[in-house]
């Protein structure tokens, strides 16, 4: 059964456009907010004074419930979970279009770690 996902946020760790190599290298977030299963409003956040163990709050401050990422520690899996967060390893591409993926539960070669 498909899951419909409404008025959340989904974060993706990126550099520039792109969604990053390693969550501990990105330059950037870029962060969609969904209504009714669409993503309705992008915002690109730069990373830099958020990646020394504060990350997983940053993003609850700022109500992500979803962070996407290709590569990323246990350590830090452990605390975005502990912040609410569920994460998706594995995702590489266009952060906007891994973000519809998501959405749309095409992300079949990513694995999740729920919240």
């Amino acid at each position: 059964m498909k899951e419909t996902h409404q008025n959340m946020r989904i974060a993706v760790a990126s550099e520039g456009l792109d969604v990053s190599e390693r969550f501990s290298r990105c330059t950037n977030f870029n962060y969609y907010k969904v209504s009714n299963n669409e993503l309705v409003d992008s915002r690109n956040l730069p990373s830099e004074g958020h990646l020394c163990g504060s990350q997983a709050n940053f993003l609850r401050q700022i109500e992500v419930k979803v962070l996407i990422c290709n590569d990323i520690s246990e350590r830090d899996i452990e605390s975005m979970n502990a912040a609410g967060i569920t994460v998706v390893t594995g995702a590489s591409g266009r952060a906007l279009e891994v973000a519809d993926s998501y959405l749309h539960d095409l992300l079949d070669d990513c694995k999740v770690y729920p919240a």
